[in-house]
C-alpha cells in the first residue's frame, strides 16, 4: 500500500495524519481507529512522513487553493479550489492520484518594460 493510500484509508475511517513541530506523525481521531491503523503507520512511518511533506519539508495540514496532482504514467495536472482545500481533503477529492501537493503560483517576470498604452489599461 501506498502512503498516499494509507493517509487516504485512515482518513476514510476517521484518523487524521499529520506531521508534528518535530516531525513526527500526529495521528488523531476516533480512538478505536487510531489504534488499528498504529502497526500500519509505525511500519510505514518514513514513507508517511515524505508524504506528509511538500517542497522545503512543510507539512501538509495548512489548506491551499493551488494544487498540482500526480497521476500514474507521470500525468500531472495543476488546479485551484476556490474554496481552499487540505491535503487530505484533496487526496479524498482525487483518490487516484499517487502524490497530491499544494504549490504557489510564482511571478512571471515580463519579457519587456509596459508599455505607455499597457499602463493605461491596467489602471
Amino acid at each position: 500500500m501506498t502512503p498516499a493510500a494509507i493517509i487516504r484509508e485512515a482518513q476514510s475511517e476517521g484518523v487524521r495524519l499529520r506531521l508534528s513541530a518535530t516531525g513526527t506523525i500526529k495521528a488523531t481521531g476516533n480512538g478505536a481507529a487510531v489504534n488499528r491503523w498504529l502497526g500500519v503507520i509505525r511500519e510505514n512511518k518514513a514513507a508517511i512522513v515524505e508524504a506528509l511533506k511538500v517542497d522545503g519539508g512543510l507539512p501538509l495540514d495548512a489548506f491551499s487553493f493551488w494544487w498540482r496532482l500526480h497521476f500514474p504514467g507521470g500525468v500531472q495536472r495543476e488546479i485551484c479550489v476556490p474554496s481552499g482545500d487540505t491535503h487530505a481533503q484533496m487526496l479524498a477529492r482525487y483518490p487516484a492520484a499517487l502524490k497530491v501537493e499544494p504549490f504557489a503560483l510564482g511571478t512571471v517576470k515580463p519579457n519587456a518594460p509596459l508599455t505607455e498604452g499597457d499602463k493605461r489599461s491596467t489602471s
